[in-house]
């Protein structure tokens, strides 16, 4: 029962990116395609894993989920960076210290990238990780 609600949490979560994804018309550039490419990876991870968990298909399993996670750790570094950049336009921006810069930048408070989207891969990830220690039940 436990990995059954595991892989459905996983394929909740693929969901709400696509369509988080989706409904900001995320496809305008080459790193914007990025989170497509890395809902793929989970969406084939998670076929590969509800379909047999042999240790082969665990291992890639694995490196699938551990490539979303570092390409979801990209995604809120870019984000960060890019509201980061548009604290350039507040006229107060230079007299606030770096920390508090980058601070804002995460929190949001300068620029439109939302910096914990890419954690909803991250969060994918993570489960499919769970989901591959996870014995499936005998038939």
């Amino acid at each position: 029962m436990l990995r059954l609600g595991l892989l459905a949490l996983v394929a909740i979560g693929i969901a709400g990116a696509a369509a988080e994804l989706a409904f900001e018309r995320h496809w305008g550039s080459p790193t914007q395609l990025i989170p497509w490419a890395t809902l793929a990876l989970l969406t084939v991870a998670l076929v590969l894993v509800a379909l047999r968990d042999s240790p082969g298909t665990l291992t890639v399993v694995r490196a699938l989920a551990l490539i979303v996670l570092l390409a979801a750790a990209y995604g809120v570094f870019t984000h960060v960076s890019v509201n980061h950049g548009m604290g350039a336009m507040d006229p107060a921006w230079d007299s606030l210290s770096p920390l508090a810069q980058w601070w804002s930048a995460l929190t949001k408070s300068v620029g439109n990238a939302p910096p914990l989207a890419p954690g909803m891969l991250a969060q994918s990830a993570l489960l499919l990780l769970l989901v591959s220690t996870v014995q499936r039940p005998a038939r």
